[in-house]
């Protein structure tokens, strides 16, 4: 037993338990000079890049952009165009929108080019424009901008930025709701003031827009000389393609020969109480016309021989380049809507006014 209790210590000695090495913490905090060396390289690194954001200029983004500008008048910068000649620019641009085939066409309309800030954007030398315009469904005033390239005077970026008009023009938006035909000189008579309304009779809104020329005809009296202008367009092709040529041209010679007579204003408030942009029988007319207590004979005999009227009209709208209706032409010079005429009317003849 004594031998086997020996054997057995001997084999224990054989085990030697795991020894772990612990350094004294020195002077280094128990780092080597390898990780010493890293650290000072960090904090190197660290301090040159501190001097150099501190040292180096700041650049604008691209968000500032629009909001870096300078007033050129005191003359610290050299620009090659001026205040002026961009503001032009941008009248001319604007106006462009009122050939757009869609609910843009109303941006001349109701955008103050008066109230228009011209500012200059030294850094891309470029021009920044802002006008103020009002939101016809509820009022709300919003702001249009634009940036104009001062080199050569192109549009950058445009006042809508997903819709830029297809075509240009020389028309200049003059005033709000106002714009300048360019090229069309005034009339020779501006009294009474010439106001050409033309109107396909079953787009939309045509009807509707005459209870403006009685608004108008009642603020400015004998002063003012509407004459309507009738013309054919694809609202009335669409309904001749129901009812008959004919047939549907019957709304638009009723409008143009009852508005010769002096219960015009009345025929039409007959006409908006139940015309609800469908077609319109030739019987139905007659009796809101004599209703209006329209003179039915002169009333027929201007239809009879309205053809050659209405065909005229054609050659004049294309003479304004009228590309939507209603539209209206004052003093043949100016273009608006029959939500701004009144202010066409007064831009036209302050007299008015």
């Amino acid at each position: 037993m004594a031998e086997k209790g020996v054997k057995g210590k001997s084999e224990a000695d054989k085990i030697r338990e795991p020894s772990i090495l612990v350094r004294p913490i020195n002077r280094m905090g128990g780092l080597d000079n390898i990780h010493v060396a890293l650290l000072a390289l960090v904090a190197i690194l660290v301090i040159l890049l501190l001097m150099v954001s501190y040292y180096s200029p700041a650049v604008p983004s691209n968000s500032t952009r629009t909001t870096t500008v300078v007033n050129v008048s005191n003359g610290s910068y050299s620009t090659v165009h001026t205040p002026s000649q961009i503001k032009s620019i941008a009248e001319q641009f604007l106006a462009s929108y009122a050939q757009t085939n869609s609910s843009l066409s109303l941006l001349p309309y109701y955008s103050d080019v008066s109230s228009m800030t011209v500012s200059y954007l030294p850094s891309g030398r470029d021009w920044y424009i802002q006008i103020p315009s009002t939101n016809p469904s509820n009022n709300a005033t919003f702001y249009l901008s634009a940036i104009i390239s001062d080199s050569n005077g192109s549009i950058m970026t445009p006042f809508i930025e997903l819709a830029r008009p297809s075509g240009s023009t020389k028309n200049a938006v003059v005033s709000q709701g106002v714009v300048r035909l360019a090229g069309k000189p005034s009339c020779i008579s501006q009294n009474p003031l010439n106001v050409y309304w033309f109107m396909d009779a079953y787009a939309p809104g045509s009807i509707q827009s005459l209870r403006n020329v009685a608004s108008l005809e009642s603020a400015f009296g004998s002063s003012v000389n509407v004459s309507i202008k009738i013309l054919y367009g694809g609202s009335t092709t669409q309904i001749a393609g129901q009812v008959g040529t004919l047939n549907a041209q019957e709304l638009g010679k009723y409008v143009l020969c009852s508005s010769t007579q002096a219960n015009f204003s009345k025929f039409v408030s007959s006409l908006n109480s139940v015309y609800d942009n469908n077609y319109l029988s030739q019987n139905a007319l007659q009796s809101l016309s004599a209703t209006a207590g329209i003179n039915q004979t002169a009333l027929n005999s201007c239809i009879a021989n309205s053809d050659s009227a209405i065909n005229a009209q054609a050659l004049l709208a294309q003479y304004y380049n009228i590309t939507s209706n209603p539209a209206i032409v004052v003093d043949c010079e100016y273009q608006a809507i029959p939500q701004t005429i009144n202010k066409a009317a007064c831009y036209a003849n302050s007299k008015f006014c």
